[in-house]
């Protein structure tokens, strides 16, 4: 009758042991969730502020090529001016020199 006592103090032992390993994993499981959150508001914190530096520079990268096609344009209505001007100087040179050949035509 003496063995049965010992095998329930060895199961009591060995469930002991269970129940404290038991606790151990759960503990772990528990701190691993835990890191988990904090690397995922971690890594949602980093999405987003990326998110919004990616927003800011495409709206500087917008404003600073709509800057740039307005100069562009300036700059276009500016050389088509000049080139008219050019064009009607050069006609005029080209009437006035038409002018005096035929003065010079008639005097000789």
């Amino acid at each position: 009758m003496a063995e049965p006592v010992v095998d329930i103090n060895v199961e009591s032992r060995q469930l002991a042991e269970l129940n404290e390993q038991k606790d151990a994993l759960l503990s772990k499981v528990a701190t691993l969730k835990k890191e988990l959150q904090d690397w995922r508001t971690k890594l949602d914190t980093q999405v987003k502020t990326y998110r919004t530096e990616v927003g800011d520079l495409r709206k500087t990268l917008n404003t600073e090529v709509e800057g740039l096609r307005s100069e562009f344009m300036e700059l276009k209505t500016a050389l088509k001016q000049q080139l008219e001007l050019t064009a009607g100087l050069a006609s005029q040179e080209v009437n006035d020199a038409e002018a005096r050949l035929q003065q010079l035509q008639q005097q000789h």
